[in-house]
């Protein structure tokens, strides 16, 4: 028998897919990043179907590049889910803790999942047991023995608990990387919708979502982390990201 869902367990979930790919071009001149193919089929259908199979009813894709052509080729697609589209005007001048907020609005209840969209996810187990988890704000970590800095660093407390999110934390005192995979419960949900409403113009173009969830931590909201495995996933930001996923996939098919 199936492990029961905590009652926080989101049924949506977030997916940003507003951004322009520019590090892809010209693979993105004419498609949104998450409308590239890796293994035959677009990155965000499989992930949209991955997220189907683990119990995701609703999906909102925050869009802004191109939206019309993410629109018309979503549409094509036989789903699993509900998908609602939330587009971002601001999208290549702001951050995308806007692009959370916006996804936030069109939300039904006050759990979700919130995905980046520019991930490769192996398989759905370490998502399914992410939803399983009994705690309520939880992103998904991959330890690495040396980060750099460019990544969304983690530093871990007293039982998983994170004392510190951003790309700024020193490498040297971080456990790993934030993975873009997360989900926040009722515990977060006011106080984060509230934060992100009121970011000024700075904080607006600043500010990742991660930054914003390591200022709720000293007000007394939870983050923790869980760990998954190197090889389960991997995100693409350039032509040799998009490569090395195609690689990365061919390995998987093969084993």
């Amino acid at each position: 028998m199936a492990a029961q869902l905590p009652p926080h367990s989101p049924e949506e979930a977030i997916l940003l897919v507003a951004g322009t790919g520019s590090r892809l071009r010209p693979l993105t001149a004419d498609r949104p990043k998450c409308l590239l193919e890796v293994g035959g089929q677009a990155l965000l259908k499989r992930l949209l179907d991955q997220l189907a199979e683990v119990g995701i009813k609703r999906a909102v894709l925050v869009t802004g590049y191109l939206h019309e052509r993410m629109v018309e080729t979503v549409a094509s697609w036989s789903l699993g889910l509900d998908v609602a589209f939330a587009p971002n005007p601001t999208f290549d001048t702001e951050n995308n803790a806007i692009s959370t907020l916006v996804g936030m609005r069109e939300l039904k209840g006050r759990s979700f999942l919130l995905c980046d969209g520019d991930i490769l996810l192996r398989q759905t187990t370490w998502v399914a047991d992410l939803l399983r988890d009994e705690r309520e704000n939880v992103l998904t970590m991959i330890r690495f023995d040396t980060l750099g800095h460019e990544e969304m660093k983690i530093r871990l407390g007293h039982r998983e608990a994170i004392e510190g999110l951003s790309k700024g934390l020193d490498p040297a005192s971080a456990h790993g990387e934030s993975l873009g995979v997360q989900k926040v419960g009722p515990s977060a949900f006011s106080t984060l919708i509230e934060r992100l409403s009121s970011l000024n113009d700075e904080e607006r173009v600043r500010l990742y979502y991660e930054d914003v969830f390591a200022e709720l931590i000293p007000e007394g909201i939870k983050f923790f982390a869980r760990e998954v495995q190197p090889g389960s996933w991997t995100e693409i930001d350039t032509a040799e990201d998009l490569q090395m996923a195609r690689e990365l996939y061919q390995s998987w098919s093969e084993v």
